[in-house]
């Protein structure tokens, strides 16, 4: 079995990890999680004092930048200042995101082009300024963060997954660009997590009710049940994993 690599997550200490977004739901319980297996992670976010605070619950591990993705100066200099501190980036997981509900016929092109410069522009402008710090580091991977929203074809979120959708055609090609370079690409689909935002802004008890019952597994899923998927496509576990999309969502999107 020695040739046979292992989920040990003790292969993430002393790491350099980076994560677009970190202040909430997903990408802070991975940016913490990460820290506890004692990564050096660098987080963003444009509320300084909610990042710092986080950061500084991370046992000297934690490194958050205040970064506003819509900017692209911004966003490369994010990629940049993990990949001088470290002198490499092992892990990228592209996760920033918003999830407004938008109607169609009113969406404006405003509205179009706010969420493709956060959901989809950021992942293209921080892997590519990423990549020569990738290049140098020992993990060599990144994961894309997109969503079972467009696979299901829900409304009104057009706009939305749009822009999500663009991450798995950005995630295949990626993946087949830089494999010769070492380099995977993947893709995490999340279904509907019941973070802290989602349930004070979002969930009702009808909703509840209602994933439960389209669900093939009989329970909420929240931002534990992500979190170890993604490290294991991070891992070295998954060297034999490149282009593809996890859905992780409870069995509610069988394809």
């Amino acid at each position: 079995m020695t040739d046979v690599h292992l989920p040990r997550y003790d292969e993430f200490r002393d790491t350099v990890a980076v994560i677009t977004g970190g202040t909430s739901g997903l990408g802070q319980h991975l940016a913490q999680t990460l820290s506890r297996l004692e990564a050096d992670v660098f987080f963003c976010g444009t509320n300084r004092e909610r990042g710092e605070a986080i950061a500084g619950g991370m046992s000297g591990r934690g490194h958050f930048v205040q970064c506003d993705l819509r900017e692209p100066v911004q966003a490369a200099a994010f990629a940049n200042h993990a990949g001088e501190w470290a002198g490499r980036i092992d892990y990228l997981v592209n996760n920033a995101a918003v999830d407004p509900r938008i109607e169609f016929e009113t969406a404006t092109l405003e509205d179009f082009d706010r969420i493709i410069e956060t959901n989809l522009r950021p992942y293209f402008i921080v892997s590519q300024a990423a990549l020569p710090w990738l290049e140098k580091g020992e993990g060599k991977s990144i994961v894309n963060v997109s969503t079972t929203n467009y696979m299901l074809g829900l409304a009104p979120f057009t706009l939305y997954n749009a822009a999500k959708s663009g991450i798995i055609g950005f995630t295949r090609s990626l993946a087949r660009e830089l494999g010769p370079r070492g380099i995977r690409v993947n893709t995490l689909s999340p279904g509907w997590i019941m973070t802290e935002r989602q349930l004070r802004d979002h969930v009702t008890e009808n909703d509840k009710r209602q994933l439960l019952s389209d669900q093939a597994l009989p329970f909420l899923l929240t931002e534990r049940h992500v979190t170890p998927v993604t490290l294991f496509l991070l891992s070295k576990s998954a060297a034999g994993i490149t282009g593809q999309n996890i859905v992780v969502d409870g069995g509610k999107v069988m394809k």
